[in-house]
């Protein structure tokens, strides 16, 4: 007889319906397993303290061999019971043995262990790899998503850092930080005009340039006292001085009353959307609003609906002070102005005297020329004035060698004359010096903060949704982390568990085929075929 005579070759998925089909094994086996396994459940509730049986009890499924390895134990720890026919009388010892007698009658015990074969390799050890792969899955996914976690947060912190860098401010104390450069805004304004080589100064040349072109070429478009640049010039000459001191010609106020910076956005919890037009120097019991002469009061008792039936407080006694505007037929004599803007500025100026009489400058008018919002803007629109004439003269200075200019420019004064190409560059490149200092110091964005708490407030909301929004993005790392952790935690122990049943597989494999090839087959070799040997 040759080797593949002797063995006999078992596919694992048919080893059951074999041992049937050869009646090896009853039909009702799985009955009477069923009725073994309750008196196993019975019988492991009294069991003695020992750590080989506490491994055996441990393990995912008590089978026969198992049961087997418990007698070999109980033989040592129920020794003292044994009598002197060699017979235990230890109920522990009774129960067992009834067991294996039960596993042994009608070879139940191989079927039931060839029924664990199939359920481990082909539900039990899957399983545990389809769970070790989730846990792998959700381990990469959190460490793809701490990653892009990571990406948002240098991101959103480089947006942090930028707006900073904008508002001038290191970002720790965000609120602080700009009240500090809302106060700064005198200092900037003064450093723009105050100092002799500040850059308002260096325009002293552009403008005498500009002045005497429209006195040459325009002097009848404007009466003899009328006064072009009039922001510009009086800076140039006395420097950024209070509006008190502007409006009244040059005198110096006794006393200086700024008006208080209250930084309602600090403390605000309005939920109305909308703002009024809060503008710095207005008093809180007496709201004023100065618009080219002509005031509106407004107490804060007033009720914010409009009653038709209540005439508003508006001051019209200035208007005496505009003859333009009541008799058009007058005419421009040197005496009276001849512009309407002039003739507000004129009636601005006499109205203002009813309020300053005692030499002391309060609200608007102790703010300084730049820090007052209506001058400012003055200010502004007159450097876009003298910028857009040097362009305009800069185009047209390369057409100066024709018949047409050169007849012009003959009758021109001697300054004008000398004026060359060049010169109109640096002219130009002084008032493009200036608006980059406005830019470079935000001087727009300070005036809103500083006129309007809730331009402030939206400010801050800024700053802090992105503060959130980074501790939020670290938050959900920590909890990635922490999911991460769990998983890798989950992953060793289900392979261990793994490892440990396919361990047990291969054990019992081994069992069966032998417990066949000796009682069942006389010795004959039983091979197991299938995914069993794969593991």
């Amino acid at each position: 007889m040759t080797i593949d005579d002797s063995t006999i070759d078992i596919h694992l998925t048919k080893l059951v319906d074999w041992l049937v089909d050869r009646r090896h094994c009853s039909k009702d086996w799985n009955q009477r397993s069923v009725a073994i396994r309750a008196k196993i459940q019975q019988a492991i509730l009294d069991m003695p303290e020992h750590d080989e049986i506490k491994r055996l009890l441990g393990s995912s499924y008590l089978d026969y061999f198992c049961c087997l390895k418990i007698i070999e134990i109980l033989k040592e720890t129920e020794k003292e019971s044994k009598n002197m026919f060699g017979m235990y009388s230890s109920q522990r010892m009774k129960d067992w043995k009834t067991i294996i007698s039960n596993y042994e009658k009608n070879s139940v015990y191989l079927v039931e262990s060839s029924q664990i074969l199939q359920r481990n390799v082909a539900f039990e050890i899957p399983a545990l790899k389809k769970q070790i792969n989730k846990c792998q899955q959700i381990r990469d996914e959190c460490h793809s998503r701490h990653a892009e976690l990571d990406k948002t947060i240098h991101e959103i912190d480089k947006q942090y850092l930028q707006l900073c860098q904008e508002m001038s401010i290191k970002g720790d104390h965000v609120q602080k930080e700009l009240i500090q450069r809302i106060e700064l805004l005198p200092n900037i304004c003064n450093e723009l005009a105050n100092d002799e080589t500040s850059l308002i100064q260096l325009l002293k040349s552009t403008v005498e340039f500009y002045l005497e072109f429209m006195k040459h070429f325009h002097s009848t478009t404007k009466s003899s006292n009328e006064e072009y640049l009039p922001i510009l010039n009086y800076l140039i000459q006395y420097g950024n001085t209070t509006v008190y001191q502007w409006k009244t010609g040059g005198h110096i106020p006794v006393s200086i009353e700024r008006p208080a910076l209250n930084y309602k956005f600090a403390e605000t919890t309005e939920s109305n959307d909308v703002e009024s037009n809060l503008i710095l120097g207005l008093d809180d019991e007496d709201l004023t609003t100065s618009i080219q002469g002509i005031e509106v009061k407004q107490t804060v008792e007033q009720s914010d609906v409009i009653d038709f039936d209540i005439e508003p407080e508006i001051d019209w006694s200035a208007i005496d002070t505009v003859p333009e505007l009541l008799d058009p037929a007058l005419s421009s004599n040197g005496n009276n102005p001849n512009s309407i803007p002039d003739a507000l500025r004129e009636a601005a100026t006499n109205g203002a005297n009813h309020s300053i009489d005692d030499g002391i400058a309060r609200g608007n008018d102790a703010l300084t020329l730049l820090e007052n919002r209506q001058t400012y803007i003055s200010f502004i629109h007159e450097l876009h004035r003298i910028q857009s004439f040097l362009k305009q003269r800069l185009n047209e200075y390369h057409v100066n060698e024709t018949i047409l200019m050169t007849f012009i420019m003959q009758n021109a004064p001697s300054f004008i004359q000398k004026i060359n190409e060049n010169d109109l560059k640096t002219f130009l490149k002084n008032i493009d010096s200036i608006f980059t200092f406005i830019s470079q110091r935000q001087l727009d964005r300070l005036f809103s903060m500083r006129d309007s708490y809730k331009f402030v407030d939206r400010l801050i909301n800024s700053f802090q949704q992105k503060k959130i929004s980074i501790e939020r993005n670290r938050l959900q790392q920590k909890e990635l982390q922490e999911k991460a952790s769990n998983s890798s935690k989950e992953e060793q122990d289900l392979k261990e568990k793994l490892n440990l049943l396919i361990s047990y597989t291969k054990q019992l494999k081994e069992q069966v085929a032998k417990e066949i090839s000796v009682k069942k087959c006389q010795n004959r070799r039983i091979n197991i075929m299938g995914e069993i040997n794969t593991l």
